[in-house]
């Protein structure tokens, strides 16, 4: 069996030394076909009230995924999943750079922000306008 290794750009912290035990082990690329030829296969269980019975089916889903990372594997695109810590000074969250960096994020906000204006189904009152009066502006003095 020839030698498995991690693309050159896979890192080099905690994720690569887990990988690095991993492809060490003889037994874990086969136990990895065996888990992917039984995603291939994969059926789902559920009851049927008309013959009292555990029937299964198909499981489209686990089988289309299973086959969709196997070729972004295979093609050298692996499915790549980007998370966006947006943290400021002391590790607090930087709100301000999250809203500029995703304008769906900040179309969100305003949503949310929206419908916080609305209680209860209705819009909120608008706020107060003191009256207008005829009095003077300045008071006499006594």
């Amino acid at each position: 069996m020839e030698t498995v290794t991690l693309a050159p750009a896979a890192g080099a912290g905690i994720g690569k030394q887990i990988a690095d035990l991993l492809l060490a082990d003889p037994e874990f690329l086969p136990a990895m076909v065996g888990a992917l030829k039984g995603a291939l296969s994969a059926e789902s269980g559920f009851y049927c009230k008309a013959t009292g019975m555990i029937e299964y089916a198909v499981d489209h889903k686990t089988r289309l995924n299973a086959v969709l990372a196997t070729l972004a594997h295979m093609e050298g695109e692996p499915i790549k999943r980007i998370i966006h810590q947006h943290l400021g000074a002391g590790g607090a969250l930087d709100i301000v750079g999250a809203l500029r960096e995703s304008p769906a994020v900040f179309a969100a906000l305003e949503r949310e922000m929206e419908k916080a204006r609305w209680k209860g189904g209705r819009k909120a009152p608008k706020a107060v306008q003191p009256a207008e009066t005829d009095a003077p502006s300045e008071l006499p003095a006594e």
